[in-house]
């Protein structure tokens, strides 16, 4: 479908730079023009598979405070431009409503912008005649191949969101989730149920009580909307297929072992059932020293191919009882900003686990 231009940011020229570390949530270290800038980041997601050390961002100069100059509005992805600037989400989604690229929605109007409705706050109110229809905007910059999920962290405004729009029932007034997947390429759509399943079960329970819409759109070199914009599928099978509390467990480390051992290693496990449980003894067992637990729910065949897969990010291992082959994986630096290592943990959470559901 063909929109009019539309771009990630209002005005100003941005200017291209590289990452080098996040200070927090929306602060961001990056090089420009040889020098390093504080960046604000609108975006408060996680961003593991996006901020890895030397990647592209496009920087507007937005001063926000004498050493906080510019505002980080996209970053690089294989290639591409992945929009990062969550605030401009709504002007987007207005912009496809206004031209009628978001298929199910043609034929509404954008009547307001910001909506009360009893204790709830929604983003748009649409009207088609004397219907009216309360629509929430989501952002989505994860995606793997085929697949995006939302969300990245875990959302408890998410979630309310979900619940309050089907509390509006299906009058002449009801509510409706429009999620908009920064990958151009993909496919389908699910809730990230590894992140929060809370969300993935709110997703599940209200279906068929809110519209659930997903559309893809990309970028082109200066970031302006490519034309294509394209429905996404949601495999709502999948979703009910999924055991969210059985599946693999990968846990990270830091300082474990004598000092002459690298800094960080990885270990994993399977569960048949009790995920979460596992994942909090874990983390009571070992401490301080375990920096994080990652699942990937509902994941428990194919054990050997995840460990295969960690081996090749890994720069080394060693024989350790307790877990999935004996191996406990070393890495000389966190395996969250090694790129193969969050590659592979993208591709059993968002490729090979979800469309084993679909099959």
């Amino acid at each position: 479908m063909t929109v009019e231009r539309f771009r990630a940011f209002p005005g100003g020229k941005a200017l291209r730079g590289t990452f080098r570390r996040r200070l927090n949530r929306f602060v961001v270290e990056a090089d420009l023009e040889g020098k390093t800038v504080l960046a604000h980041l609108p975006n408060p997601g996680r961003l593991w598979e996006i901020l890895f050390p030397g990647t592209e961002l496009a920087l507007l100069p937005a001063p926000q405070g004498p050493s906080l100059k510019y505002k980080a509005v996209a970053a690089r992805r294989n290639g591409r431009w992945i929009c990062l600037d969550t605030i401009r989400t709504n002007a987007l989604a207005r912009h496809l409503l206004g031209r009628g690229a978001v298929s199910g929605l043609e034929g509404w109007m954008v009547l307001e912008s910001e909506v009360q409705s009893g204790n709830s706050r929604f983003d748009f109110l649409l009207g088609r005649g004397v219907n009216r229809l309360f629509l929430e905007v989501k952002s989505c910059t994860l995606f793997q191949g085929p697949m995006a999920m939302f969300p990245d962290a875990v959302t408890e405004r998410g979630r309310r969101h979900l619940l309050e729009l089907a509390a509006l029932g299906k009058g002449p007034s009801r509510g409706a989730v429009l999620l908009i997947s920064q990958g151009p390429d993909t496919r389908y759509f699910l809730p990230d149920y590894h992140t929060d399943p809370a969300f993935a079960r709110a997703f599940l329970e209200t279906r068929g009580k809110i519209e659930a819409l997903a559309v893809s759109a990309g970028w082109d070199e200066d970031l302006f909307l490519e034309e294509t914009v394209r429905p996404l599928e949601i495999p709502w099978k999948a979703l009910e297929r999924t055991d969210f509390d059985s599946g693999a467990w990968i846990l990270i480390l830091q300082g474990e072992g004598s000092p002459h051992r690298l800094p960080f290693s990885v270990a994993l496990g399977v569960e048949e059932y009790g995920l979460d449980r596992k994942m909090k003894a874990l983390a009571r067992k070992f401490g301080p020293s375990a920096v994080k637990v990652l699942p990937i729910r509902g994941f428990r065949e194919g054990a050997g191919l995840l460990e295969d897969a960690l081996a090749s990010s890994a720069d080394g291992w060693e024989q350790s009882a307790g877990f999935v082959g004996g191996r406990l994986f070393r890495y000389s630096r966190h395996p969250l900003s090694v790129p193969a290592f969050v590659e592979s943990l993208l591709q059993f959470r968002l490729v090979l686990q979800p469309l084993g559901k679909m099959l």
